[in-house]
């Protein structure tokens, strides 16, 4: 029963923020930049190498520049795509050069493809820094929405652990509470409610990542970085719940 209440309680704050999350991720798009990457995409596919020439950073212009952007108006299907969204989006500045990442996903009636713009603006021009193709079979928020289809075990094992913990450590914290304590029970309470070292997973793509000096409130959460970005599961170990349960004999008061 704890269990369900748990995972309703974490599917309804994902889409209780999901507005929240696109509205944030819209105001962070530079919207000039992302424009003129749609721009420099429509060169290419209008074969206007010229264009591009023009606009690229003079130091990286190669003589084979020209059979590589042929190449890559190849991949573009024929016809205008029937819609274009802004799917990533970075941002760097370095004194008064200031870098843009901009991932554009282009959506065709047969396909889809994503093109990666990096652009640099100095001195008030914006230069084109590199440009590429990838072409894909499913939109970026189909492949990272979150889903139990086509997952294999250590997926599962991620999702109990990220529901598990949490009540573990709440248990353990609600007894930690309840004990009495000759002294410094404020140290216990902070020890038990975190857990230490992190390990991230990556929910489209398996992948983990370990943060070994670090700590994380209720020993579990997930998060994702934009709207098409996918999920990432956050489990910690719950050292400080552990320890306390097994020294909590020896710390409590003695009764009178």
């Amino acid at each position: 029963m704890h269990a369900r209440l748990i995972a309703l309680l974490t599917l309804l704050a994902a889409l209780l923020s999901g507005c929240d999350q696109n509205a944030v991720f819209d105001r962070l798009i530079p919207k000039e930049e992302a424009r003129q990457a749609q721009v420099f995409v429509a060169k290419i596919a209008a074969r206007d190498y010229a264009a591009i020439d023009e606009a690229m950073d003079p130091a990286l212009k190669t003589p084979d520049m020209v059979p590589r952007l042929e190449e890559m108006s190849r991949m573009l299907p024929p016809g205008p795509p029937t819609a274009v969204r802004t799917v990533g989006a970075h941002t760097l500045m370095a004194g008064a050069v200031t870098t843009y990442e901009i991932t554009l996903e282009y959506e065709y009636p047969n396909t889809r493809l994503l093109a990666a713009v990096v652009m640099e603006r100095r001195d008030d021009k914006l230069l084109l820094k590199g440009i590429n193709f990838v072409p894909r079979n499913q939109s970026l928020e189909e492949e990272n929405r979150f889903t139990l289809d086509g997952k294999g075990p250590l997926h599962y094992l991620v999702l109990a652990l990220a529901v598990s913990i949490p009540l573990f450590v709440l248990y353990a914290l609600v007894l930690c509470a309840r004990t009495r304590f000759p002294r410094r029970k404020w140290l216990w309470l902070l020890f038990v409610a975190v857990g230490l070292m992190q390990f991230q997973f990556n929910w489209s793509t398996g992948d983990w990542g370990v943060q070994p000096l670090s700590f994380l409130l209720l020993g579990s959460g997930f998060t994702k970085s934009g709207p098409y970005a996918p999920w990432i599961f956050t489990i910690a170990l719950p050292v400080g719940a552990i320890v306390f349960l097994l020294r909590r004999p020896s710390l409590q008061r003695p009764a009178a």
